[in-house]
């Protein structure tokens, strides 16, 4: 008698115990999840739940952040610094942007600065004055003696038997100069004018500059009136007090305007962006500029970010070129010690350490997405920002270290680096805000939550984030009061079972985890791509590693999604699947 014969269905076991995070390309392979949520993967190779968050502060109205030995933040019209309102109040409308230079805080677009040393030190960048009454023309010495005009010989030849100390002021070229008689004619090398006005040389000080308009003549001294109207510019300031401001210039003789108003201005450009790089101040601005169109990039002068116009000829004076490429500027950073200014689809590298050998250097690449200034990042040498094809890493050229976040388009957001970590929180397209976190050794991405930040900063290792809805977080705990509750995540695999040939199917999960106390995963199972998902098994966790085998239903498909989701402390050690032959 003949009996049938039952063969034994063969089996495989396939072990996955390093998991790569967030995936979403079309073709993922084994260990990555398409989706997920607070999730990071700080214990590689594990996949685990991020931990707790520290909330420092809850802000009525958020608008920028910055570290400067301490946390600062503007919440509604004032600057806070170390947890404390300072003097600094009245700011504008919007978000700001929090540049450090020393002890400064320089708060923009109000252009406004704070000494976190000196607290009496603060003001604005900018100062205006209008003048309301006489104002008076003088020439001077500079520190602003006043030369005795009225006994002056002014001519084109010298006064006959002058008396030791005498002056003469020569009109005979082109330019006029002053002598002083100390036995013999002697020039004196450089003359100014010292301008008189109640209030005009308050807030100012030497080497600012400013810029003097509304000067007037009106008699019929036609030299004079020349020498007047060149006042009309902007001057590096010599000296200064309460009542008056010292400039190079010269007169024939003192002069007072007693109409029509002269103002005295302390300007800087309108800025698209600003950064500190070698202690100065750098900004780009394209589009109009006191009545002109510029393509423009700027730097005050060598540690004074209140002076934008001085041009002495030396190592300290103000820098500024023009670019010719097309389109506005999208993003300014600090590459290796180098100012850089983006656009679309270049950049402009400053080299040089003086405006006398200051040079730009453009070159195209993948530049910064317009919106996407705010996630440029320098860490390590690289710098890091999103750009219209992706999360951009720049060395010597851009490299496309984003292609695992899908063909998702990001169009703006902001972003931090600390620890390792880039920290990326970006709108996409169809509105919606995530906060991801790439490890910048291993190249590998995860989505923690749906956090839109205003700023990120780092300080001592610790990111911190602004949130929009006004929570200042701590992201890795070490500031702050621990986030309240258990942290709620999910994961979800890619469709798995595209790699199988030969008929095979999934047949069973073996998943190694380690649940802390209370905490909970549950396991589901999506089949053929099909909408629902079906729950397999809930398991709590006693805060030890445990092996959990969770048996799926022996149901044929061609492919299939594993997704964990819970709340508490989880790793993820491994997942075992078993695959079984079929016909």
């Amino acid at each position: 008698m003949l009996y049938p014969t039952l063969r034994e269905i063969p089996t495989q076991r396939v072990w996955t115990e390093q998991f790569s995070g967030l995936d979403r390309r079309a073709r993922v392979y084994d260990g990555a999840f398409d989706a997920m949520g607070n999730m990071t993967g700080e214990p590689w190779p594990l996949l685990s739940s991020r931990k707790k968050r520290g909330l420092v502060k809850e802000l009525d109205d958020p608008r920028g952040l910055c570290t400067l030995g301490r946390p600062a933040w503007v919440d509604g019209d004032t600057l806070y610094f170390d947890g404390e309102a300072t003097p600094v109040t009245g700011l504008g409308a919007g978000e700001k942007r929090l540049v450090t230079m020393g002890a400064y805080i320089l708060i923009f677009p109000d252009k406004v600065y704070y000494n976190t040393v000196k607290p009496e030190d603060r003001g604005g960048i900018e100062r205006e004055w209008s003048s309301r009454g006489n104002v008076t023309f003088t020439i001077c010495a500079l520190d602003g003696m006043e030369y005795p005009t009225g006994d002056m010989t002014v001519g084109p030849e010298a006064p006959q038997a002058p008396q030791e100390g005498d002056y003469w002021l020569d009109t005979s070229g082109d330019v006029h100069a002053l002598y002083r008689y100390f036995e013999g004619w002697e020039g004196i090398a450089t003359v100014y004018v010292k301008i008189s006005a109640p209030g005009i040389g308050q807030d100012i000080k030497a080497q600012d500059s400013v810029t003097v308009s509304g000067v007037r003549y009106g008699g019929e001294n036609e030299s004079l009136r020349g020498q007047l109207e060149a006042l009309n510019s902007t001057h590096v300031v010599q000296a200064a007090g309460d009542d008056y401001i010292v400039v190079i210039g010269l007169l024939d003789q003192q002069y007072v305007q007693r109409t029509g108003a002269v103002r005295a201005d302390r300007k800087i450009p309108e800025l698209d962006f600003v950064i500190e790089c070698n202690n100065r101040l750098w900004g780009c601005r394209y589009g109009e500029q006191d009545g002109e169109t510029v393509n423009r990039i700027y730097a005050c002068a060598l540690g004074d970010f209140r002076s934008w116009g001085r041009f002495q000829g030396d190592a300290m004076d103000s820098f500024y070129v023009d670019v010719g490429t097309e389109g506005p500027f999208t993003g300014a950073c600090v590459h290796r010690g180098n100012p850089v200014f983006f656009k679309s689809g270049c950049m402009h590298q400053i080299y040089g350490d003086k405006p006398g050998n200051f040079q730009s250097q453009m070159t195209i690449c993948e530049g910064v997405k317009e919106g996407c200034g705010g996630t440029l990042t320098p860490d390590n040498g690289a710098l890091y920002y999103v750009s219209a094809g992706g999360v951009q890493k720049l060395e010597s050229l851009p490299e496309n270290v984003g292609k695992a976040l899908g063909e998702i388009q990001l169009i703006s957001g902001t972003a931090g680096a600390a620890g390792g970590k880039y920290y990326l929180s970006a709108k996409e397209k169809n509105g919606a805000w995530s906060l991801y976190v790439m490890d910048m050794e291993r190249g590998t991405w995860h989505r923690q939550d749906a956090s839109r930040a205003i700023a990120f900063a780092e300080l001592d290792g610790e990111m911190y984030m602004l949130r929009s809805d006004g929570t200042l977080w701590a992201l890795n705990g070490t500031e702050g009061d621990e986030e309240p509750g258990d942290v709620t995540w999910y994961a979800e695999t890619a469709p798995m079972g595209y790699e199988q040939p030969e008929h095979k199917y999934l047949s069973r999960f073996t998943l190694r985890m380690r649940l802390g106390a209370d905490a909970v995963c549950r396991i589901l199972a999506q089949y053929d791509g099909e909408d629902m998902w079906r729950e397999k098994g809930t398991v709590s966790g006693n805060g030890k590693v445990s092996v959990f085998t969770v048996p799926i239903v022996p149901r044929r498909c061609d492919t299939m999604r594993l997704r964990l989701e819970g709340h508490g402390d989880f790793r993820l050690y491994g997942i075992a699947r078993e695959l079984g032959g079929g016909s």
